[in-house]
């Protein structure tokens, strides 16, 4: 009886052994990013990755977004714009019996993005003349507060450079729902494409990041 016990003992142990050895192990937990093509929008965006847990690999990304610009910008002239955001995503690796992160794998987020714009433009503006109200076309300055909210779902796939640099490329679909101050509905002024600032819509969305673990 002790020999067979001993046996099961011992052969549980190779077993669990075995099973260690065919996953693939990842050290880091936490990740820092760079999102380079964010500059084409005056902005900047810094990825922070977290792992959701040592038995899975599926990883949290904070994406907090900076932006400052003047002069002209997808057809707008600005005095001033200056804006500030935030992406939280999940990652799922689909790469079975790996703990680390490349290959390939989906995500899907929520994202917020403020504006505060000032730029020169033509606006329309009330008159009253003798109790009778007019309408009028002005030049001028105009400041805007704009709010936008969205989704975005993406494939993507990850190279990893040892165990500390990553270099990844995505794309997908995503949604977008703008609202300033100075319009009642949806946005129109700054709605002239996906990448503007106030576009409202489905869109294609991708892009690529590299960034270091530890």
């Amino acid at each position: 009886m002790k020999k067979l016990f001993f046996i099961f003992i011992l052969f549980l142990t190779v077993t669990i052994s075995a099973t260690a050895q065919d996953m693939e192990l990842f050290g880091p937990r936490k990740g820092f990013g760079f999102v380079p093509q964010y500059t084409i929008s005056g902005g900047l965006r810094f990825d922070i990755d977290r792992s959701v847990s040592k038995k899975s690999n599926q990883w949290l990304i904070f994406s907090p977004q900076f932006f400052m610009v003047s002069g002209n910008r997808y057809g707008h002239d600005f005095n001033d714009m200056w804006g500030t955001g935030l992406d939280i995503k999940h990652k799922i690796f689909l790469k079975p019996g790996s703990m680390k992160p490349r290959g390939y794998y989906v995500q899907y987020g929520v994202l917020f993005q403020y504006f505060a714009m000032t730029d020169y433009r033509q606006y329309t503006d009330i008159f009253v003349v003798d109790g009778v109200q007019y309408y009028g076309v002005l030049s001028g300055d105009v400041s805007t507060n704009l709010y936008k909210f969205g989704g975005n779902f993406h494939l993507g796939y990850q190279w990893l450079i040892g165990n500390k640099v990553f270099f990844d490329i995505y794309t997908g679909a995503g949604i977008r729902i703008s609202h300033n101050s100075r319009n009642a509905g949806f946005d129109t002024w700054y709605n002239n494409s996906w990448v503007d600032y106030g576009y409202s819509g489905t869109l294609l969305d991708g892009g690529f990041r590299v960034g270091v673990y530890f």
